[in-house]
């Protein structure tokens, strides 16, 4: 049982330093445009070169793991990581920002699929839901540092240490991982699938890119529709290819299985409405409202609160309602948790933002709970390292369209003066109340589940036959 804790606490470590990474920067976006002397909106680049580089690296992560062994490659994934992160603290330029986020997230598209694969093998199906929450429990702390330390380091220090405090943590996943990790030998290896990567990941960077482009500041329309269109037909020529192919980059065979498709689709769809709201927070606080960093990390801390809160009953609800009930009921009260946004202004008081920020992080995390593990549901053992690196790619993408999107509502809602946004309140009640009916819509996708669907992730202990209890890979023997 300790092993299993020590392993868990590996991949929590991993999984935390993505976390912070990914919100320590919302709060010194501000800072770091005007370091960097660009439009703060414009910085939003910087979030998505990291997630769109976990996207597309993240499909071969199996290949890599299966070519080199699964200890191997996450270690090595974990140093990548960490000396990326020292160089995005000594970038002098949005470019040279990009290009370090950029091989920043190659370690984390290594270490994050992996991470949660050696979570599937090392416990049993039916522990699956209450180890997930524990690990997420973990990474709920790097959430709700992020903003705040994020705020107190770009007030008190520079916004170039928001990045260099991943390396002591890196250091530390490393040594465990060494001492702890069991040596998984290599496996024979599929042909690799260099078309397929190709049209796939050129795909989903295409698409990105065009999204991202489109909320510039001086956007060329155009050639942002354009590439747009790219993109969509190198995802469909894919698709068309894919089905074709023995060993394909991404298996869209398991898009056959119905609690799978629901769960992709229910990832897919929500975190494109709600996943850019830790961007557009940290904007609406700082820029509209005249917030310092670190009040407006802060404030932001309440929605890790609420993760935190939720997850140690967030099994329980779930075999109360099912996951059907719940992600219908849950999407709605997501949806009109973005409306509430919109009642910030210059006289609202701190405490009803914290309150609003706390119900925000308490419906996503129910939201994740249910839509994460359901894709599990009636998978074999054989495509569990398949869908794995399905549901993080599609996750990944989801977060940078997520804040492209919102970005992109920023310009549409913007009035223009001088080639630059006018951020006032009104524009990001306006972005609000988009993103609360584009969650709402999301919705939809979750009727097609029935009552019964996912019960088997559901049971407890006691519940399991004895044939469905396997040795765990990861356990030492």
């Amino acid at each position: 049982m300790l092993e299993k804790r020590i392993i868990a606490f590996i991949v929590s470590l991993a999984l935390f330093m993505d976390a912070l990474d990914t919100t320590i920067i919302n709060t010194a976006i501000p800072a770091m445009a005007r370091s960097l002397q660009v439009n703060p909106v414009d910085l939003k680049i910087a979030l998505i070169s990291y997630l769109l580089s976990l996207a597309i690296f993240i499909p071969i992560s199996g290949w890599i793991a299966d070519k080199w062994g699964i200890k191997r490659v996450i270690i090595a994934a974990l140093a990548l990581f960490t000396v990326s992160s020292l160089w995005c603290g000594y970038a002098h330029s949005l470019f040279e920002l990009v290009i370090a986020r950029s091989i920043q997230g190659l370690g984390g598209a290594l270490m994050l699929p992996l991470g949660r694969l050696i979570i599937l093998y090392t416990f049993q199906r039916h522990e699956l839901v209450d180890a997930m929450n524990r690990v997420i429990m973990v990474v709920s702390v790097g959430v709700m540092l992020g903003p705040l330390a994020g705020g107190f380091i770009t007030d008190h220090l520079s916004w170039h240490w928001i990045f260099w405090v991943n390396i002591p943590v890196g250091l530390l996943a490393i040594g465990l991982a060494i001492y702890w990790l069991k040596d998984t030998a290599s496996r024979k290896v599929r042909p690799f699938d260099m078309v397929g990567f190709v049209l796939f990941g050129g795909g989903l960077a295409a698409l990105t890119f065009s999204l991202s482009d489109l909320s510039e500041s001086t956007a060329n329309e155009s050639t942002a529709f354009l590439i747009m269109f790219l993109s969509i037909f190198m995802l469909m020529s894919y698709f068309l290819y894919s089905r074709k192919q023995q060993h394909p980059i991404v298996n869209v065979a398991l898009f056959r299985i119905r609690t799978f498709q629901i769960s992709v689709m229910g990832n897919l769809l929500s975190r494109l409405s709600f996943g850019g709201v830790p961007f557009l927070l940290p904007l609406l606080l700082q820029v509209g409202l005249g917030y310092s960093a670190q009040l407006s990390g802060l404030l932001l801390v309440p929605i890790a609160l609420g993760i935190l809160a939720i997850k140690a009953i967030s099994l329980p609800i779930l075999r109360f309602t099912g996951y059907k009930r719940l992600l219908l009921l849950n999407t709605v009260l997501v949806s009109f948790s973005l409306l509430m946004f919109r009642q910030i202004d210059a006289a609202t008081p701190a405490y009803l933002i914290a309150i609003f920020t706390f119900i925000f992080g308490l419906l996503i995390s129910l939201q994740y709970s249910g839509m994460n593990s359901l894709g599990y549901a009636e998978l074999s053992a054989d495509d569990m390292s398949a869908a794995t690196s399905i549901v993080s790619t599609m996750q990944q993408i989801a977060q940078s369209l997520g804040v492209a999107v919102s970005a992109l509502l920023l310009r549409y809602f913007s009035p223009a003066e001088a080639g630059r946004f006018l951020l006032t309140p009104t524009v990001f009640h306006q972005t609000f109340l988009a993103l609360g009916v584009l969650t709402f819509f999301s919705m939809f996708i979750f009727l097609r589940l029935k009552p019964q669907d996912g019960q088997q992730m559901l049971k407890s202990p006691v519940q399991v036959a004895p044939k469905d209890k396997d040795k765990s890979l990861f356990l030492k023997d």
